[in-house]
């Protein structure tokens, strides 16, 4: 078996992801299917209620597969600017996909959320927003609820205020604020989670996640919930 920066396994299918080739196979890791749609692309989801993978590449492409049939559904090229690290999410119905997205500039991000039968662009949320930055999504495995991290940039253009709170309709609310660290953790160890815990995605972590001996479980609920009365 490859040492794969991204390893997910639904309970049917295991997908390895590593840069050039997505990797699917059965639960006895018997190699199945492989594509190489996108280049750069280490992240993915699996789809809730369906042998669906969504694949991301940091250099501005989404593939979307369909693991039963064996085939791409769906390749999505929103920009061609590299740097596409940040966040995204099924809802928990599977409806739409949600990807925060940098099109325009690297420095400014904006969120798209995209059907699931069609994978078109349903709508784009803070576009033009100039100081905002979206970082990671995620949503409540109780309630449903969207929560996001992200932080404000300064006049200088330099990050100031990091925050964690909630996505309601097209707007931000419920914000609490985040220290550098509990950011850059939270940050960090979602982006190790959405990997399926690689040993290869921990050896290129934050030094707070991949020095911390305990890396203790965190769910953007769990931290918002801590830091509200």
């Amino acid at each position: 078996m490859r040492k794969f920066w991204t390893f997910l396994d639904n309970g049917t299918y295991r997908v390895g992801c590593n840069g050039g080739t997505l990797y699917v196979y059965d639960q006895n890791n018997r190699e199945l299917a492989k594509f190489k749609d996108l280049t750069y692309a280490y992240t993915g989801a699996f789809h809730p209620g369906r042998n669906l993978f969504a694949l991301k590449s940091t250099g501005g492409g989404l593939a979307f597969y369909d693991l039963d049939g064996m085939r791409l559904l769906k390749k999505i090229i929103y920009t061609r600017l590299g740097a596409q690290d940040e966040g995204f999410a099924f809802t928990p119905d599977g409806r739409y996909f949600l990807n925060i997205e940098k099109p325009v500039l690297s420095t400014r991000t904006e969120l798209t959320v995209y059907d699931t039968e069609h994978f078109q662009v349903v709508r784009k949320m803070f576009q033009g927003e100039e100081t905002l930055v979206l970082s990671d999504l995620e949503f409540s495995a109780s309630t449903g609820e969207c929560f996001v991290i992200g932080y404000l940039r300064g006049e200088d253009g330099v990050a100031g205020i990091f925050f964690i709170g909630k996505l309601r309709e097209d707007s931000l609310s419920d914000l609490c604020m985040l220290s550098k660290d509990q950011y850059d953790y939270i940050y960090w160890y979602k982006d190790w989670e959405r990997s399926g815990y690689s040993e290869k995605n921990l050896e290129w972590s934050h030094p707070l996640v991949k020095d911390s001996a305990e890396r203790p479980h965190v769910t953007l609920e769990g931290i918002w919930k801590t830091l509200t009365p």
